[in-house]
């Protein structure tokens, strides 16, 4: 009997060491699957990263292409009406400020002119004035009008004529 005993005893470590080994080869082939399966969703991870990078460039382009597209035409567009408008600005100015230069130039000479006219009407007037203190005449302005005075002793008579023409005579 103890011979069954040592057989049973026996078998039972046969069939522990071969659980042993069945669990062992179990585990094994379950890190393999695991492994397997990381290794996939890795690489499925990366094919899908890899797909939405192209798609997000191709639309990153298709959208540069449009915006400079765009660009293009709005320059074309307003780049001739502004340089246009700019140059019809500074045309008008310009012509502006040379009629203004001519007209203030203009205006300065003939204050110019003028100036030169007041001062040869003044020195005129003043040699004038000069002749007319040595002669025995005085000309007076009053609120009833302008009277010629004769200087004392002189006295003026009237009812005679001058080439045709009535005159007082001074005596």
């Amino acid at each position: 009997m103890q011979n069954i005993g040592t057989s049973v005893s026996s078998l039972a470590e046969r069939v522990r060491a071969k659980v042993e080994q069945e669990r062992q080869e179990i585990e094994s082939l379950t890190r393999q699957q695991f492994s397997a399966l990381s290794e996939s969703l890795r690489q499925s991870s990366q094919n899908a990263l890899s797909t939405t990078e192209a798609a997000i460039l191709a639309q990153l382009g298709n959208l540069e292409n449009s915006i400079s597209s765009r660009s293009r035409t709005l320059h074309r567009a307003f780049g001739w009406t502004c340089l246009r408008g700019l140059l019809l600005s500074l045309s008008i100015l310009t012509g502006a400020g040379l009629g203004g230069w001519g007209l203030l130039t203009l205006a300065g000479k003939q204050a110019q002119v003028l100036r030169t006219e007041i001062k040869e009407l003044q020195k005129t007037k003043n040699d004038l004035e000069k002749s007319i203190a040595s002669w025995p005449l005085t000309l007076n302005n009053a609120p009833n009008g302008r009277f010629i005075v004769p200087t004392p002793p002189h006295t003026l008579k009237d009812n005679w004529t001058f080439e045709n023409k009535p005159a007082w005579k001074l005596e």
